[in-house]
């Protein structure tokens, strides 16, 4: 039985990939992701007239060049997102490439025709001298003119891809062997490694034995189907995560059914560097093995005269303690990409006056990388010494206002200076007061430490607090 067809989602960062994906599939994923970019190369699957159809939502950040690639690959067909009123852009061109070089048909979605300034036929004349010509210039590329906010013609673009998707000439279907591709690899606390995979040929069971890439047997524990559902088997075409891996794998990773085959042995190499004096040394910490890739293969293009990064360490998950000792032997920063920095790390870090940024936004963790090179910015050691989130507001009978916090690290103190943030990373500040007091449950407190939850009661400047904003402790 035929496979549903595997759609790849490309374009320039900003051009509406990700809210077009959610046109297609009803859901509000744009809004969940760091500074609207999508940072992981995700999978969705919706069904249409009776068949299914499964989506790849590829990053638009030009760091995301390898991880794009692979989602290229895999594909069936792509979906070329270009906005109507900005036009081809590098990543466009870069988007066609992938797709020309794995053979793949393109549907092009001119997105944005609700926006002013929009203007599809300037957009498809430069497509031409890309060599994308759409069908009404004489080629043979359907282009569908779409709006994702308003939903305009999404119907439309459904039926393009239905229409392309029955003329795919596909070997692998649920009857062939067991076959597929790691999409996405991460290590998680309470689940243990974890994989984003999608099934290209056959059939997967729980229970079952596969080989990732030539080394990597892995019994499947768990497997989580999209958008959420915990089930005992998925087929060709199905996207899904899987519990069951002894370690982090490389994203784009082939999988089979282990059937005994020769496994080769890795010589562990731990991916570390010397220091190099006059560079700027890094250890970077990230959410996952393909944004680590992403983020070192950026960093090594930065350079400034004689200086270039050089990363130290690089790896998945959380910063450590002995991140901080190497930092310190090595001179260098530590940089968390959507990560956690356990308290006693950032302790750690303060005592041994180790600079160490987080991030979620990776073109903000490349701005500001590329400042310190120039000498435009001075890396700073943190002195923020708490952190909290407004999660919920309690206006009182007196006209105060006492907000509801999670202290994310450090601790919160009676009569703290504290600079109210409109976001974790923003260096934009609202206003700076002092705590006034605390609450824990109906008792007042003298601090409310990490993780903890409590009220907070400011000197002044309640009025202007929302929900969502940051308390940082100076």
């Amino acid at each position: 039985m035929k496979r549903p067809a595997i759609i790849t989602v490309m374009g320039h960062v900003d051009h509406g990939k990700t809210t077009l994906l959610d046109a297609l599939r009803e859901t509000n994923e744009a809004e969940r992701e760091s500074g609207g970019i999508t940072q992981h190369v995700g999978a969705s699957q919706i069904e249409y007239k009776g068949s299914k159809i499964t989506f790849i939502d590829t990053p638009g950040h030009e760091a995301f060049t390898q991880m794009r690639a692979r989602g290229g690959k895999i594909a069936d067909i792509v979906i070329l997102v270009v906005a109507a009123d900005d036009g081809v852009k590098p990543q466009t061109k870069e988007a066609i490439s992938h797709a020309k070089a794995a053979n793949l048909p393109i549907i092009v979605a001119i997105n944005k025709i609700d926006v002013p300034g929009a203007n599809p036929q300037r957009v498809k004349g430069e497509l031409t001298k890309e060599g994308i010509i759409p069908e009404d210039m004489g080629g043979d590329t359907i282009c569908v003119e779409v709006s994702a906010k308003t939903k305009q013609n999404i119907d439309k673009l459904l039926e393009a891809i239905s229409t392309v998707a029955e003329f795919i000439e596909s070997k692998e279907s649920r009857d062939t062997p067991l076959k597929g591709y790691v999409l996405e690899s991460k290590h998680d606390s309470k689940k243990g490694y974890i994989a984003n995979i999608i099934l290209t040929s056959g059939k997967l069971k729980v229970g079952e034995e596969i080989l990732i890439g030539k080394r990597h047997i892995a019994k499947i524990r768990a497997i989580t189907k999209y958008p959420g559902i915990q089930v005992k088997e998925i087929e060709a075409g199905d996207p899904a995560e899987i519990l069951g891996l002894k370690e982090i794998v490389e994203p784009g990773e082939i999988f089979e059914k282990y059937a005994g085959q020769k496994i080769e042995e890795e010589k562990k190499k731990p991916k570390q560097a010397e220091a190099t004096k006059g560079d700027l040394n890094i250890i970077l910490r990230a959410d996952t093995q393909g944004t680590l890739e992403a983020i070192e293969a950026s960093l090594r293009k930065l350079k400034y005269e004689d200086k270039t990064v050089n990363i130290v360490l690089s790896g998945v998950g959380d910063v450590k303690e002995s991140d901080v000792l190497l930092a310190k032997a090595s001179s260098a920063i530590i940089l968390a990409f959507k990560v956690k920095v356990p308290p006693i790390v950032l302790d750690r870090a303060k005592q041994n006056k180790i600079i160490v940024r987080e991030y979620s936004v990776i073109y903000e963790l490349l701005e500001e990388i590329e400042g310190a090179l120039e000498g435009l910015l001075e890396m700073e050691e943190e002195k923020i010494k708490g952190r909290a989130i407004i999660k919920k507001l309690f206006p009182l009978p007196s006209g105060d206002i006492v907000a509801g916090v999670e202290v994310l690290y450090g601790k919160l103190k009676v009569g703290d200076k504290v600079s109210i943030r409109e976001e974790e990373d923003s260096k934009t500040e609202v206003f700076k007061t002092r705590i006034k007091k605390l609450k824990h449950g109906k008792e007042d407190v003298e601090r409310i430490d990490t993780d903890k939850e409590g009220g907070v009661l400011l000197k002044n400047g309640f009025e202007k607090l929302q929900e969502g904003y940051i308390i940082e402790v100076l």
